[in-house]
């Protein structure tokens, strides 16, 4: 029976302990933020030229991003337009080379085989391209 009296105590003796600690850190928290209520009390207030300085430079920092965002979109739009064109030259460029009428090397250069074809009028020496 001593030992779970002892066993008892001890834990009344860290609960008390645990207890009266946060008793203390709500104690510190409670003053910090009565402190500071305080001091925002006897602080000067900023003056009102200065607030609409302030709300002024915001209001331009929002105009300027939504002039960027603006541009953003734009932007945007082109690359997706331009994507568009890659993927229909890629197409026409695909079926020009299955029909024949063109050959794509591995380097990249087409040659037009317009031999090949009727309705091409055969020119010796050109292989496609402006003169």
């Amino acid at each position: 029976m001593k030992k779970s009296i002892s066993a008892f105590l001890a834990a009344l003796l860290v609960t008390g302990l645990l207890a009266g600690g946060m008793f203390l850190i709500g104690q510190d928290a409670f003053g910090t933020s009565t402190a500071k209520a305080e001091a925002a009390a006897v602080s000067p207030s900023i003056p009102a030229d200065t607030v609409a300085q302030y709300e002024q430079i915001v209001k331009q920092y929002q105009a300027r991003e939504a002039q960027y965002q603006a541009q953003i979109a734009q932007a945007t739009a082109q690359i997706d337009t331009a994507n568009q064109q890659i993927q229909q030259y890629q197409s026409l460029l695909g079926q020009l080379q299955s029909t024949g009428l063109i050959t794509i090397a591995s380097d990249g250069s087409i040659t037009v085989n317009q031999t090949s074809q009727p309705g091409f009028l055969p020119q010796a020496g050109h292989h496609g391209g402006t003169h």
